[in-house]
């Protein structure tokens, strides 16, 4: 090659001295500075990140205090709306007289005049404060499970009444069902009466037991009405029974009834003997009233009687008495 057009050559390092000299230098204070700013910079994230977290802390206790002060009203309602339920009435209603167990009834009256008296106040949650916040919720959740419990309470001693009730129920009941075999009517209210005692329905039973008191009172009623007929039948009968003359009759064993025989008859001697009458009843007391003797005949030609049968004009004649009681009478006595 020739001068004009030489081949480049690779450059070449500069030596140690020269690298020396070219390098820049760093003041002292830089490095101090650097690391405070690095230590500022991670204490602001730190504090940072502290603030961030108590934040959270204090989102989630409000949020719990609440939920706390909601159930604390609720569980307040609950027990404000069953002080004047229908229900806690009924029990309250409920007589010592109408139930098995009458320390029941007192039971359930002072529980309901302690419960209806419970005023615990609700206090609202702090708007921050994460330890005010927290005591808050405490007390605010043992003021619900107060009235929860309270409730509970009431519920019990009211239902102990309508058990002890339903007892008292099934007891009568029963009794009735055994004291009216045979006096009933219709023997299916009786049927009707079992099955409710066995289904312990309050309701049922009470309208099964009306409905065999009823029964009874109206077969008793029947055979009251067929005792009254038949007396009225009998005394028809004895008013309408034939007169049999003039009969006396003193009583139901018997009385007088008329006479047999008796009167005045002939002797053989001549002349009337007098014959009592003799009554024909089986008791009583009656005694016809003595007649008068007739008046001896004549003695005159003949037999020597008071009658002759011969030729001396005279014909025979003797008394006949009616068994009516009437004054005798003169007949023929043939």
């Amino acid at each position: 090659m020739n001068g004009s057009n030489p081949v480049p050559l690779p450059p070449t390092e500069p030596s140690g001295a020269a690298r020396a000299a070219s390098k820049p230098k760093r003041p002292k204070w830089l490095v101090p500075v650097i690391a405070g700013g690095c230590a500022v910079v991670l204490a602001a994230g730190g504090i940072g990140g502290c603030l961030y977290w108590n934040h959270d802390r204090l989102t989630a206790a409000s949020e719990e205090c609440a939920t706390s002060y909601d159930r604390a009203v609720k569980a307040r309602k609950k027990l404000t709306e069953y002080l004047k339920s229908d229900a806690l009435k009924t029990a309250i209603r409920v007589k010592d007289s109408e139930v098995k167990d009458a320390k029941t009834v007192g039971t359930l009256a002072s529980t309901v005049k302690t419960a209806s008296k419970t005023k615990t106040d609700i206090p609202g949650c702090p708007a921050d404060g994460l330890k005010d916040i927290k005591a808050v919720t405490a007390r605010l959740d043992k003021t619900a499970t107060a009235y929860a419990k309270t409730v509970g309470e009431v519920k019990g001693k009211a239902n102990a009444v309508n058990v002890s009730k339903t007892d008292k129920t099934v007891a009568d009941a029963t009794k009735v069902l055994d004291d009216s075999k045979g006096r009933v009517k219709d023997d299916k209210v009786r049927t009707a009466l079992e099955n409710a005692i066995k289904s312990k329905d309050g309701k049922a039973i009470s309208d099964a037991m009306k409905a065999v008191n009823d029964s009874i009172k109206a077969k008793s009623d029947a055979d009251a009405n067929a005792r009254a007929e038949k007396e009225k039948q009998a005394a028809d009968n004895a008013a309408q029974a034939p007169d049999n003359g003039s009969s006396y009759t003193g009583d139901t064993t018997g009385g007088y009834t008329g006479y047999t025989g008796g009167g005045y008859t002939q002797s053989q001697g001549g002349g009337y003997t007098y014959m009592p009458q003799q009554p024909t009843g089986n008791g009583g007391g009656y005694t016809p009233t003595p007649q008068p003797q007739p008046q001896q005949p004549s003695q005159g030609g003949g037999n020597g009687g008071g009658s002759t049968g011969g030729g001396d004009g005279y014909e025979n004649m003797c008394f006949a008495y009616p068994t009516d009681g009437s004054p005798a009478i003169q007949v023929p006595c043939s």
